[in-house]
């Protein structure tokens, strides 16, 4: 069958992945898990609310880190690495940053509301194999909603 425009398959405008900026990451992680929520992938739909609200982490500390205190990208992405985990860098690198900023206060409080639950159950999913309902799923969408506008804004 020779190929014409309506059986080649279009190549893809779609910056790949490791390619794409942090924006872009969230932006898609966050389309995933609302689809997963969509399809009642409960469990899967916080697993990835959790990469996406870790993924805004990793964009605010380097906008920080690199852009406004002019710190080198690759010592940034390597504190990122090594500072494994969403407890780790928003407790142990994001707020310390943010101690100067008026709305430290409001990312505190951020962290006790949303942030721990989030982390707490996609752990609980990711490294205890436990399952979760539809309201726990609610519950951490709406979180991450929260966080992300906050972080993202």
């Amino acid at each position: 069958m020779k190929e014409n425009k309506l059986t080649k398959k279009p190549k893809s405008k779609r910056t790949p992945y490791l390619k794409a900026t942090d924006d872009e990451k969230v932006r898609r992680n966050w389309n995933k898990a609302k689809g997963l929520y969509e399809r009642k992938e409960w469990s899967v739909s916080i697993l990835r609310c959790g990469t996406c609200v870790e993924l805004s982490i990793n964009a605010a500390i380097r906008e920080e880190l690199v852009t406004v205190r002019d710190l080198p990208l690759n010592f940034v992405d390597k504190l990122l690495r090594n500072a494994n985990g969403l407890h780790n860098k928003y407790q142990n690198i994001y707020l310390p940053i943010m101690e100067e900023y008026e709305e430290h206060e409001e990312l505190k409080q951020m962290w006790k509301d949303c942030v721990t639950k989030i982390n707490s159950e996609r752990n609980a999913i990711a490294h205890k194999g436990e399952f979760r309902s539809k309201s726990v799923a609610k519950e951490v969408m709406t979180n991450t909603y929260k966080v992300l506008s906050k972080i993202m804004d």
